[in-house]
């Protein structure tokens, strides 16, 4: 079934918040590994923060498809370095980030090596439930597309 593409990532959103603890996934030569991750929601993007000395930034160094994870809602994306978390073009984000997960900011935020990662979302797929039946919403970002499809257990 074709859904309306602006409802559904507005009320995929609405859900996630402005910021949520999100499971990442990242991966390089057939290495996954994943973590939690203090997580903002900005214009449609995926923000936070790590350090370069971590394994996730140098997996998104070599490989920057990434995947991330919150409630029932399944995010792929790409992710892009915007430089040190200390840098002028990112205190709108940090001003964010520091309002949502103040520990983590003042741990981190002005290390050396502490950097930001935006993720522009390319797919997003939802589960629900629907009179005990289990659903999926497919939302294409790139070409604006929704839709829902009944799950069939195989």
């Amino acid at each position: 079934m074709i859904l309306v593409y602006k409802t559904e990532l507005e009320k995929i959103y609405t859900h996630i918040g402005e910021s949520k603890i999100m499971a990442l996934a990242t991966s390089i030569k057939n290495h996954p590994t994943v973590r939690l991750m203090s997580c903002i929601v900005y214009e449609n993007k995926i923000f936070f923060q790590t350090g370069t000395d971590l394994i996730k930034y140098k997996q998104i160094c070599e490989n920057n498809n990434v995947a991330l994870c919150v409630d029932n809602i399944q995010m792929e994306g790409i992710a892009n370095i915007l430089g040190r978390t200390n840098d002028k073009q990112n205190n709108e984000i940090m001003e964010m980030y520091k309002k949502h997960f103040k520990n983590s900011y003042e741990t981190y935020a002005h290390n050396e090596t502490e950097v930001l990662i935006e993720v522009a979302l390319k797919k997003i797929i939802k589960w629900d439930y629907e009179n005990g039946k289990p659903y999926r919403i497919f939302v294409d970002i790139d070409h604006k597309q929704a839709r829902k499809e009944m799950y069939i257990e195989r």
